[in-house]
Order: structure tokens, then sequence, then C-alpha cells
């Protein structure tokens, strides 16, 4: 049988070089020819797991150079598949430089592996060396994962929907919740680092890619890495350039690897524009997240393999589908209509998604497109009247879009359908993106909703059918905002501080008050109507995202894995841990833990009642 090989660590001054790159500065002052192997320092993946090799050159007298590559001393040159050989790639016109790309490489050999290319240039002979560590991945039974991202879901941005959510009908006293929101009641937890490759304060893209493909990337690239031809993108020339975006090297994601190994079902929900960077890393590979178009064909045809990568796609961002233009796309395609042809059934209102069946009559495969760009924030979805700071909502005709529950519940209803195993990710993207321009309620309402659609993944892990899959569930956020809890104010007051921009210097609070907030819920849909008295008052520092460290919360099979404090890569390696392990024994275990903890918790609460019941 014809063994595969993979790649690994980049030896040398990885940031200078990347910085070069991407500037399209020359940093070959050598005089003789310089070599580099195109993967980052610390670059690990599963056994399998398939990527992609580029060896650079530069400073050579001609291009006759030539390549031999050696992993652990032994020559596997000719076991890979043949290269993409290009000459001309750096921003050095003054020199000669090759570079080879092979494509879909993979190992089996666990451990620490070291890699040499050892390129031969006229009578000089050049070695670079890398070491990569690879996890070994053996499939245990039929687990699924649903991944939960609360985009820009730092600390604050969970107690703040708290705050708000529960403390309706006054649920909120002497400092303790009568109920606390669904991701707090997940047993395990942990703390997870979000640096990217190149800065301290990541964006979406290299963030999510980091649990994606077990690997950290640069600002704005999707489970790609940087190589010296990047300069040659232009957004101003899209479609002439865009290559150079798309040629870089790849790795593929879990949701890529365990479709085209194990025959899992896969999906993302968003309520973003579906090819924004969180859904787009589970499934595209771009140096540049702004090339949306390409990222939707990628959904369509694939990328390590041929067809649709997912069998759920949900969110906004219709007209990348639909919409398509020589212009926009480089092609008319119709990828909506191609999808059905595939047997998706195709959505796009609320009302369509909602009229499908459940269980074991919901669709095989389901695509939504509920509206272009962005979809609207639960807050304006419910109809509730924006504070005078915040704008009001433009729906620009698509007044019937569903809210993340509903979706997240069709999503989960198709991909486990039969009962075969399946990985989704969901995403409540406008926690985010409500967050830049420090609108609160728009923010704080959707974590709501997103904790809502987390409530539907726990009732069907508890469920028969959900407990037959050992569900994995997991909620995290790819990155921090700047948003801080400032205390709680009388809107009564005139000009009372609900929310401190962070254009607006910080003079205390007015109408600040002791005490607690008074929301309620008129309706009973879980989400208060902000027409209360007492409101919580928060700030926000920057409209941008921080480097600060995100929670994660993890119930279910090989939630254990999932506690401490560790990297954003580590997700994804503690993900296939948990597929690949037995845990059974463990989970028993924390489960009896968890039973005596409520009980007590039970107990003290049945206390607690009576008092309070007493004092009224």
């Amino acid at each position: 049988m014809k063994r595969r090989f993979t790649i690994s660590l980049l030896s040398g001054a990885i940031f200078a070089v990347i910085a070069a790159a991407q500037l399209g500065a020359s940093c070959y002052a050598q005089t003789g020819p310089a070599a580099r192997i195109r993967l980052p320092e610390r670059f690990r993946v599963l056994t399998g797991q398939l990527f992609d090799l580029r060896v650079e050159v530069t400073g050579l007298t001609n291009t006759d150079a030539s390549l031999r590559v050696r992993l652990d001393g032994e020559d596997i040159t000719r076991q890979l598949p043949p290269p993409e050989i290009t000459v001309d790639n750096d921003a050095n016109p003054a020199d000669i430089d090759k570079a080879w790309t092979f494509r879909k490489i993979s190992l089996q050999g666990v451990g620490d592996r070291r890699l040499q290319a050892v390129i031969s240039a006229g009578s000089q002979t050049l070695t670079v060396s890398a070491h990569i560590g690879v996890q070994e991945f053996k499939l245990r039974g039929d687990k699924s994962i649903i991944l939960f991202i609360g985009d820009a879901m730092g600390t604050a941005y969970r107690d703040v929907a708290r705050i708000v959510s529960k403390s309706t009908d006054n649920r909120f006293r002497e400092g303790f919740f009568d109920e606390l929101l669904e991701m707090d009641q997940m047993p395990v937890s942990g703390m997870v680092m979000t640096y990217a490759l190149d800065r301290v304060v990541p964006d979406s893209a290299n963030a999510a890619s980091a649990w994606a493909c077990g690997n950290k990337t640069v600002e704005g690239a999707l489970n790609v890495f940087p190589d010296n031809n990047d300069f040659r993108f232009s957004s101003s020339n899209l479609q002439a350039t865009k290559q150079f975006a798309l040629d870089n090297p790849r790795v593929e994601t879990l949701w890529e690897y365990l479709k085209r190994r194990y025959g899992y079902k896969t999906g993302i929900v968003s309520t973003a524009d579906i090819t924004d960077a969180t859904p787009a890393a589970e499934g595209s590979h771009s140096i540049t997240r702004s090339l949306l178009f390409d990222i939707s064909r990628q959904y369509v045809d694939g990328v390590f393999t041929a067809g649709a990568a997912f069998d759920v796609i949900l969110g906004g961002g219709k007209e990348k589908f639909i919409s398509r233009t020589m212009a926009n796309s480089g092609d008319t395609r119709n990828l909506a209509a191609e999808l059905q042809a595939a047997g998706f059934t195709y959505v796009q209102t609320r009302a369509e998604l909602n009229a499908l069946p459940g269980s074991g009559s919901a669709p095989n495969k389901l695509l939504g497109l509920f509206r272009t760009g962005n979809m609207d924030v639960a807050y304006d979805k419910l109809g509730l009247v924006r504070p005078p700071d915040e704008p009001n909502p433009n729906f620009g005709g698509f007044t019937d879009q569903p809210f993340l529950d509903e979706m997240t519940a069709k999503a989960i209803a198709t991909l486990s359908k039969r009962g075969g195993p399946f990985i989704l990710m969901v995403e409540g993207a406008s926690i985010d993106k409500q967050s830049h321009p420090n609108h609160a309620a728009g923010q704080i309402w959707d974590t709501i909703e997103f904790d809502k659609a987390i409530g539907v993944g726990r009732a069907w892990a508890k469920s028969e059918a959900g407990h037959h899959q050992e569900p994995l569930l997991l909620v995290t956020a790819d990155h921090d905002q700047s948003m801080h809890i400032l205390g709680v104010v009388d809107t009564t007051v005139p000009n009372a501080t609900q929310n401190v921009r962070n254009n607006v210097a910080f003079q205390g609070l007015t109408g600040e008050v002791a005490g607690f907030p008074d929301y309620a819920d008129a309706n009973g849909d879980g989400y208060p109507e902000n027409t209360n008295r007492f409101r919580v008052a928060v700030g926000y520092r920057t409209g941008s995202h921080t480097g600060s460290s995100v929670p994660i919360t993890a119930e279910g099979s090989g939630a254990f894995l999932f506690t401490g404090y560790y990297d954003q890569t580590d997700i994804f390696f503690k993900m296939a841990k948990a597929l690949s392990a037995r845990s059974k024994n463990l989970e028993r275990a924390l489960e009896e833990l968890l039973e005596r903890i409520s009980e007590s918790d039970r107990d003290h609460d049945d206390h607690d009642h009576h008092d309070h019941d007493d004092k009224r």
C-alpha cells in the first residue's frame, strides 16, 4: 500500500516572514539561496488529516533547483503526490525564486516527526527542517458534537445576559439567581486563550480556524498559511488576482476530516451571513475571509473532497448563492439550485423552516437562506423598541426570519436523522456585530437568543434519540470584546446612563442605584421587554476585539477533557480525543457526582424558597 506523509514545524523567524509576505516587502538581503517550509512552528495534525506542504527557495541563479523531501531520515519524495511548481512568486523582482506545493499529504505515524526539505541549486545544497506533532485518531462509536459559538461572548457577555434574562419576576435576589442560563448549567468549565499566529488580538477567521483545523493562522485567514505570493492579491482587481489568496497551503478541518473518512453528517448554522468568518472556518480555505462568493462555492464544490462540504447550511448571505455575476464571483452559477439538485431541501423564511417535519421525517439535507447579508438581531425580530441611541431595524423586505433556536432544532433533526453521527457548529453572530458599534440592547438580547439555542441542543442530548448518539456539547467564543457591567440605573432619572460608549469619557453613571434590576417578561417568551425601570448599565472600552481569554463549558461524552486553561487550537484536539476515547466510566462518575451536588442544592433552594415565601 502506498504510504501518505505529513510535514510540520517551521524553524526560524516565522513572524518576520509572514509580515514580509503580507506587505509585499523584500526581505531577501542574502546573496545566496534561502529556503523555508511554509508551516507554523507548532504545526499539529491528526493521523490521516490532510494538509498541503509548500517549500519556497529564493535567491537562485536559475530555475533548475530540485527538491527532495525526507521524513525521519527517509527520502519520501517519490511517495508524495506530484507538486505544483511555480516561479516568480515573491515580491523581489531582482532574484529568481521557486516553490513546490504538495497537496493533500497526510501521516499515519504518531508522535514528533522530523521533516527535511533538501534543495539542490547548482553547486549548493540547502536543507531546512521542521517538526510535527501527530495525534492518533481512532473513531469509537457514533458520537456527535455540537459546538456553540457566541461570537465575542467573553465572561461579561454571559454575565449580562444572565442578569437581564434571569432576573425577571424577582428571580435575582441577594446576589443569587433562582435559575441560570442553559450554558451555565453545563457541568464542565475551562478557559481558552485566543491569541493568533501574528498578533495578540485575533479576528474571527483565525480564531475559528484554530478550533476547526487545530492550528493558528494569521489575521483574516481561514485554514491556510501565508506564502510568498500573497502580495499579488488585490481587492481592487479581485477576479484577476484572487487565485493568489486561494492557493495557500491548506489544512483539513475536523468537519471535512470526519465527513471524508467516516461519513459524518456536517452542518453550520449562524445568524450572520453564512459565508462570514466563523461558519466559513468549518469548511473553507482562503488567506482572506473577504472572498465570500468563493467561500460559498467551496461549500458546494468541496475542497479536500468533491461535493457539498455540509449537509445543513442555515443563515444569511442569500446573494452569495443566487446573485452571482462574473464581476462578484467569476461565474453566474445558482448555487442554491445546484444544492437542491443534489438533494437539499431549500427554505427561505421562518414559516417555511418551521413547517418542515422533524425527527425521522426531517429532510435528508437542508439549505436555509433567510436574507441577504447578516440576519437581523433577536431584539428587532421580537419587535422591541430600540433605545434612542441605537438604530431602528431595516429588514430590507426580509420580515419573516427564524430565531437561532428554531434553526438549531431543524439542523439537529436533519443531521440526526436515522441516528448517524454528525458534527454541527451553531453561531450567535451578532453578539459581536452589535458589540462593535456598542449597541447594548441588540447585543444582550442576541446572547439570550443564543442561550435558547443551547437549550435546544441540551434538550435533544438528554432525549432518548440524543442519548443514543453520546453527544458532546461545547459552548465557547472565538474571542472577547470590551463590554463591562457597570451597575444598575433608574431609567426614570433624566438622561439615565444605560450604555457608556467607547467614544464618551466616563463621568460616572447618571441614575445609578443599589440593588438589582426589575426586568419583566410579560408574555413569557424568555425575552424581557426592556421597558422596566431598573436596568443594568454597561460600558465599552473599544469598538473591537480584545485579547482576553474566553470561557468554555462542556457537557456529554468527553466533556471532562475541557476543564482547565488551554489554547484555542486544543479545542480541535480535545474534540478529536472525545470521539476516539472510551470515557463512559468517567462520565458515569461525573454524573453521579453532579447528582449528589444537585440533591444538596435542591435541599438548600427549598429552604431558601420557604424563607422567601415567609418574608412575602
